[in-house]
């Protein structure tokens, strides 16, 4: 499954300007892109901020659309969203991702390039899917049968419309300390495209859930995982000052890497060894590798340590 131009590409970046060439150098060009950011929540370092979302649609030559799902965090936590109460919820969550926008500075962002926004869960609700059928012929022709069926029925028809174009996977820099078992780079991000705004039910195997989204993603669209830990990057570990439902972390700030590559299991296990953390340990990613082909060894072999997570996150235990 693999070809010979599947590189994985890192940059240490220190100004808006070597960003901007990083991604000339390296996304494809393309007359319409996708971009996925990872809008989750406003945690700290936690979310595509307003600064690298309007950098990377600046240097895009063509027309983009930024798609995302609603989250269940994506609000001022005041109410809980779960999988029973996000459909009786939905004026609520709708308000919510207008604050989120206009507090980040989001919704100018888009203004300012004239970009779509499309919000998944909200084409979902509406019954603007393509049929399940469909998407499983495609699927199945590249890749294994996905787990959850399920999946095939939650693809925009305007999404559909733009099949084979370039999506951008346009991922944070989440990693894990050699204690913690969260981590979430380029494959985890597609996640975030189911449409239930609570999801859950799928974490009882979460692993499986990402590779069959990926699957369904990856057979439509020529998918570009680009990572970024620009400004800031989240490390997740039990001694954290900040805390999420399922962990703890911190924030390092000004850390400076972009990774980009087609591969998007490569590009997470290079950053993994950026921080001495060797994700094919992992069942993501021997998940990944058997649906998408093995880790290219030679792509990591070119991985800079960058910061040994062992060494400055320690194990309180």
């Amino acid at each position: 499954m693999k070809t010979a131009n599947n590189a994985v590409n890192y940059r240490q970046i220190t100004t808006p300007g070597e960003f901007a060439s990083f991604i000339a150098d390296f996304i494809p060009e393309d007359d319409y892109y996708i971009i996925k950011p990872n809008w989750f929540d406003a945690r700290p370092g936690s979310f595509t901020d307003a600064e690298t979302l309007d950098i990377v649609l600046s240097s895009l030559k063509g027309k983009k659309i930024v798609v995302e799902g609603h989250s269940h965090s994506r609000n001022d936590l005041s109410i809980k969203i779960t999988p029973d109460n996000m459909d009786a919820k939905r004026d609520w969550i709708r308000e919510h991702e207008k604050l989120y926008f206009e507090k980040l500075g989001i919704r100018q962002v888009l203004e300012k390039h004239d970009a779509e926004y499309l919000n998944v869960t909200e084409e979902w609700w509406a019954g603007r899917t393509v049929p399940a059928e469909t998407i499983q012929g495609i699927v199945e022709s590249k890749f294994t049968p996905v787990n959850h069926r399920e999946f095939y029925g939650f693809i925009p028809e305007k999404l559909f419309a733009l099949k084979g174009k370039t999506l951008i996977d346009l991922a944070k820099v989440k990693m894990s300390s050699p204690s913690c078992r969260d981590f979430s780079l380029t494959m985890k991000n597609l996640f975030g495209l189911l449409p239930q705004p609570s999801r859950m039910k799928y974490h009882d195997n979460l692993p499986q859930s990402i590779v069959d989204i990926n699957k369904v993603y990856r057979a439509l669209f020529n998918v570009v995982g680009l990572c970024e830990g620009i400004k800031q990057a989240v490390i997740f570990w039990e001694g954290g000052q900040y805390s999420t439902p399922w962990s703890r972390f911190d924030v390092i700030d000004n850390l400076g890497i972009a990774v980009c590559g087609k591969e998007l299991v490569d590009v997470d296990v290079f950053l993994g060894r950026m921080f001495n953390e060797d994700l094919t340990k992992r069942t993501l990613v021997n998940l990944a590798q058997e649906a998408f082909g093995n880790v290219d060894q030679s792509q990591l072999a070119k991985a800079p340590l960058l910061m040994d997570l062992a060494n400055k996150f320690p194990s309180r235990s």
